[in-house]
Order: structure tokens, then sequence, then C-alpha cells
């Protein structure tokens, strides 16, 4: 059981990313098949491909965390010294786990106070923005992740995972 929460715990985003892709592109391809073969396409595949995309762009978040994959200016941050780097890119990791944790917070609002329906699938919008705070939320646990990964390996009391 250890084995299978590791294995989530190093690439839960990945997995949804992917299942959520998959979807998407099943959506899409018999959407095609349905426009070219029968003439005439589903009302709800725009709009089950749009939320798709928007899960996956939410959980994305987390995922380019928990690969490093931040953005960041080179070209001024390589000029400075080595404990400068070190308060500069800590506090970045701060800043963006507290960014996270408030649209949380903020999001979870959101989702509380709207009451619309979808057009095509009469689905409550509440669903659609559920993904705020599910990629916020991880992004959030990421982010607390990677400054407990980075202060043991910039002191020397861990290996990075």
């Amino acid at each position: 059981m250890k084995k299978v929460w590791v294995y989530l715990e190093e690439n839960l985003e990945e997995i949804l990313m992917v299942i959520l892709l998959a979807a998407f592109s099943l959506v899409m391809f018999v959407q095609v098949i349905a426009r070219n073969l029968f003439h005439g396409g589903f009302t709800w595949a725009e709009e089950v491909c749009r939320y798709l995309f928007v899960y996956s762009g939410m959980l994305s978040a987390g995922y380019c965390i928990r690969k490093g994959l931040s953005i960041r200016v080179d070209a001024v941050y390589n000029f400075f010294p080595k404990p400068v780097k070190f308060i500069i890119d800590l506090f970045a990791k701060v800043l963006t786990v507290v960014v996270y944790a408030y649209l949380t917070y903020k999001s979870i609002g959101l989702i509380q106070s709207t009451t619309s329906i979808s057009a095509a699938m009469q689905l409550p919008i509440k669903y659609v923005y559920a993904a705020i705070p599910l990629g916020m939320g991880l992004g959030t646990i990421r982010g607390v992740q990677d400054i407990f990964r980075f202060c043991k390996k910039t002191f020397g009391k861990g290996e990075e995972q």
C-alpha cells in the first residue's frame, strides 16, 4: 500500500491529466465522426471538451511545481551570489504558496455563490468552477512540499527526491 501512496504522491496530477486528455481526445474523435458520417454532432461535445481542458489546465499548476517548471528570468538571476539566489528562490516559493492558498480560499466562495447552469449539458457551473480550488489546492500542497524539499537540499539535511 505504501508503494501505491508513494506512486500517487509523485504522479497524481500527471495521471489525472492523462485521463482528462484521453477523455478529451475520445469526445473530440466521436464528435468528428458524428459530424462527418452522420452530418450532425452532439450539442454537448464542445462543452465537455472545454470543461476537460479547464480541469487539465488547473491541475497543471501542481504538476509544474512538482516538476520544478516555474518561470524565472535567468539573465538577471545568474548575476546574484548564492545567498541572494537562495533568498530569491525561497521568496518565490513562499509567494507561490501564498497566492495559491489565497486563490483556493477565494474560489470556494465563488463556487458557493454560483447558481448558473451550463447551456448544453444543464450542468451546474459550480462543478466547472470546482477545478479552481482543486488545482490551486494541489498547487498549494505541492508548493509546501517544494519548500521543504528546497530547504532540505539547501541545508544538507536530506537528499532531494
